[in-house]
């Protein structure tokens, strides 16, 4: 591998965020509160660690890479008062504006409120069409899946997205890219991700970041969360069977999670996922007619299409020293189906199954720069191995159902063992287990007819598909708003197949003989990026290179390797209060390996026909362009427009070597272009409901669906005797669905009357924090600190020390901060109330209209402290934020 092919020219520019990564930045400005100027060289630090920064002479900071999820930012400065905000909401990919205006000395302060969330409807630099799910949401949503909840985006065809194909998408797990590149046009991933696992997924469709690659159409971008502080756990159990006829597809699911503390620092996240479905693959057909139709008894179950999953995924965070983190984190799923098949309709027994098991473990090592590094710089080292086995065929066992649509065991497929072996000399003999089908006697009919049974289609495949690769991603800070990203990955792969068709006959003139391959393809890519930012003008500009060496050999030597060069650019800007953004970008990916060799080994089209491999493929190329306008009607409302065209080319096809349709060869022949639009308008979740509405108009065109489909078809005059070629034509995609609209709606089921002014909507996690007005200890009290979590069950209900436990220890002086315009906040708990000493935090309750909460003893005089508040319970949910301040109470 030469150094040329190796290292793209690099593009040094001003740089500041980049989409699709594990976490985002959190910047703003510190002023002096009095005289309003910038303060230069404040320190900011996040959740009091090693991150954090700096003020320049114009009083702004930056933070970079901090992880996605709830964080508090602490100012601090010799001569002025620290201020803290807590509640600042990181999302990956995006920039959370946190500003501080300090006191010039500790005395009291009026009351503040800060909530700290980034705005990437109107964040001028967030350039990407990105669309968010977090973890949370996710959950309450009717869905079980990662790929489900992705599915309800703008632009979304099942696992097509904006008018692209099957495999058009790649996989960023903490980072870390990851692909199924033997066969991602056709099979699944092979690995889930349960959804407690999950700290936010994003699906980005356009503009997205030249640190990654291998994608044409979309990048779903997930971020795990980290184990928590203190051990917590959650046991649930989903199903669908009280549901009525119809809604019952006999689900069943049970999830277990835990997470925790282990000692110095190390915290540990463990989840299993177990999923069984008796309609793995439900489809909308009418009920039959005839009574002696296997689905005449239950319509909307299809017969022998069950399936079930399991998942297990562990998470390992261990910090070394104060400037370095090791994340180490494993996944391990299997998913075995029965697979329904028309010609076995009436003695479904003998139609094939599948089973599929995927293995990832990942190790990630970080360092980050101390907060007065004037040019930090921070380093991703990445690791990954990703493994994945695909097993398809006639089952060799009956099926024997324990509970629902769970086996406990895994399925066999008749001949296995000579595919796993990739045996071609014992494969030219019947496999095993096989049996040659005859027509079925069993059909309404009463003869045989049309149908097949005592047999089976003969079919034996198996494919193994293995990645290891590492990855380094580096961050230089050149300024508040200046960054310069690069880095680069190596990725070796090893790719084994298997197939043997027609198997319950000996191989001859008519059954073609089994194909097995064994080759170890490498790729390698580079990528910089940057971004120049004036006030509200964007301008990003990326530069990624690829390469991929199927280290091939065919009868005029060895293959060498393909290479491809992809720019981006993208500039944005605020015209009238909204954002408008205009993206260009090519892209790229590497084929398919299954397209490499020969007969194809997972041909979902049902076509019957097998292609010859092409072993000389290169990169499939994608142009987009991309003007989105992004506003905001209301505070808690926002109205996203995307306009865009996308075109396609060196799309993989089925070309004809001649009249003969099976006769045909894979290669960069198709193309195709993609035009829509999306409109997007979401209502958060405040006043107790939320909305959210897609719709999308697309139209996507090409000369083929897929890689199986023929390009064209040769023909022969029958007149004259000549060849037609007939004209390359595009015509409307299989998942070109020209209209699409998407509603989601969520409401608290308590209803307005007990959340209409609760003080956070519970799917955001903690409310913004408060500094508020309270009393200064006294020296007796200093030692009964905050410290312990909660108070005794009998005290918790304690409102300004009027509960009887604490009424004869009220004096004079003491003091209660009241939160004001909060009624009915009883599931809202103060969780800390830091440097404060007497008695600890009580539960906020109600009181008329509005709600309080106990606050340590001390005396008369005054200072401020943060409070933090958090939601506990579900049905805190609103708007409206908590303003604490002094409230006396006599003895």
């Amino acid at each position: 591998m030469t150094r040329r092919a190796l290292l793209p020219a690099l593009l040094v520019f001003a740089a500041a965020r980049l989409a699709a990564q594990t976490g985002g930045a959190i910047a703003g400005h510190v002023r002096d509160a009095v005289s309003n100027q910038p303060l230069e060289h404040v320190l900011v630090t996040v959740d009091s660690g090693p991150r954090g920064a700096v003020t320049d002479a114009s009083g702004a900071y930056r933070i970079r890479e901090v992880r996605s999820g709830w964080h508090r930012v602490r100012a601090s400065q010799i001569g002025y008062q620290p201020a803290a905000r807590d509640s600042a909401l990181v999302q990956a990919g995006a920039t959370v504006t946190v500003d501080f205006a300090l006191q010039p000395q500790a005395v009291a302060v009026p009351p503040v409120t800060v909530q700290a969330r980034p705005d990437v409807v109107l964040d001028p630099l967030a350039t990407a069409t990105t669309q968010r799910i977090s973890g949370a949401e996710l959950r309450r949503l009717p869905v079980s899946s990662v790929d489900e909840g992705i599915a309800l985006s703008a632009g979304s065809v099942g696992a097509s997205y904006r008018g692209g194909r099957l495999g058009e998408q790649a996989f960023i797990l903490d980072g870390l890219g990851m692909k199924n590149q033997l066969d991602a046009s056709t099979g699944p991933l092979g690995v889930r991700l349960p959804p407690d696992l999950l700290e936010e997924a994003t699906l980005v469709t356009n503009g997205f970041s030249a640190r990654y690659g291998q994608a044409l159409s979309g990048l779903i971008n997930v971020v795990t969360k980290d184990g928590g502080d203190r051990w917590r756990g959650r046991a649930a159990y989903e199903t669908d069977r009280p549901a009525p006829d119809g809604w019952d597809y006999g689900l069943d699911r049970a999830v277990a999670e835990a997470d925790g503390p282990l000692g110095r620092g190390i915290r540990l996240l463990a989840v299993l996922d177990a999923t069984g479905r008796l309609d793995a693959d439900p489809v909308n057909a009418p009920a039959p007619l005839e009574a002696r139709d296997p689905r005449s008894g239950r319509p909307w179950i299809l017969p022998h299409n069950s399936g079930e999953t399991y998942d297990a995924a562990g998470k390992l965070t261990v910090p070394i020293g104060s400037r370095e983190t090791l994340r180490f984190f494993a996944l391990r799923s299997l998913e075995q189906r029965l697979l329904y098949d028309p010609a076995f309709k009436y003695d479904d027994q003998f139609a094939p199954g599948v089973r599929v098991t995927g293995t990832l473990a990942s190790a990630h090592w970080q360092h980050v720069a101390g907060p007065r590094v004037a040019r930090p710089l921070l380093l991703d080292l990445r690791a990954g191995y990703f493994a994945r086995e695909f097993l398809r065929g006639t089952l060799a066992d009956p099926v024997q159902y324990r509970f629902g649509a769970f086996t406990g065991r895994s399925i066999h497929i008749a001949g296995e063992g000579i595919a796993r072996a990739r045996d071609t000399v014992a494969a030219r003999a019947p496999i095993p287990g096989l049996a040659s089908p005859d027509l079925a006697a069993n059909t309404p009919w009463g003869v045989p007819a049309f149908f097949l049974s005592d047999g089976s289609r003969g079919e034996v495949a198996w494919n193994r598909f293995r990645d290891l690769r590492a990855q380094l991603d580096a961050d230089i800070g050149l300024g508040p708003s200046a960054d310069l990203y690069f880095g680069g990955a190596v990725v070796e792969q090893r790719v084994q197949t298997f197939e043997r068709v027609v198997g319950f006959l000996p191989v001859g003139d008519t059954v073609p003989p089994a194909v097995a391959s064994d080759f170890s393809p490498r790729s390698a890519a580079a990528y910089t990026e940057s971004q120049l930012r004036w006030s509200d003008l964007g301008v990003t500009l990326g530069l990624r290179y690829d390469q991929f060496d199927p280290r091939a050999r065919i009868q005029g030597g060895r293959l060498g390797p393909r290479r491809s060069l992809s720019p981006r650019f993208a500039v944005s800007t605020v015209v009238r209060g909204a954002t408008f953004v205009a993206s260009w970008g090519r892209f790229s990916q590497a084929p398919d390996f299954q397209y490499l060799v020969d007969a194809a080994f997972d041909d979902t089209s049902r076509t019957g026909r097998f292609r010859r491999g092409n072993p000389d493929l290169g990169f499939e190329e994608a142009w987009q362009y991309e003007f989105s306008v992004r506003d905001r009607p209301s505070p808690e409302t926002s109205l996203r427009v995307n306009v865009y065209v996308k075109r396609l080319d060196g799309l993989i096809a089925s070309v004809p070597l001649g009249v003969d349709p099976d006769s045909a060869v894979f290669g960069n022949a198709d193309f195709g272009s993609v035009k829509g639009a999306e409109l997007i308008f979401e209502r958060e979740l405040r006043d107790w409901w939320g909305v959210r509405a897609a719709y999308t108009l697309q139209s996507a065109t090409a000369t083929a669906t897929n890689a199986y489909q023929l390009l064209r078809r040769i023909r022969i005059d029958t007149l004259t005797g000549d060849t037609i070629n007939p004209a390359r034509v595009e015509f409307p995609l299989d998942y070109d669905r020209r209209h699409s609209l998407t509603v989601i709606h969520r409401r608290h089921a308590a209803g307005p009357a007990q959340q209409r002014a609760a003080p956070v909507p519970v799917d955001r996690g903690p409310t913004a924090a408060t500094t508020a007005q309270a009393v200064r200890p006294r020296r007796r009290d200093l030692l009964r600190r905050a410290e312990r979590a909660q108070p005794p069950e009998h005290r918790r209900c304690a409102t300004g020390y009027r509960g009887a436990d604490d009424r004869r220890r009220h004096t004079p002086g003491d003091g209660a901060a009241r939160v004001y315009g909060t009624p009915g906040a009883d599931p809202v708990r103060v969780a800390a109330l830091p440097r404060l000493g007497g008695p600890r935090p009580g539960r906020l309750c109600r009181r008329g209209g509005r709600a309080a909460a106990a606050v340590p003893r001390g005396g008369s005089r005054l200072r401020a402290a943060p409070v933090r508040i958090r939601a506990a319970a579900p049905g805190a949910a609103g708007d409206r934020s908590c303003v604490l301040s002094r409230a006396v109470f006599p003895p």
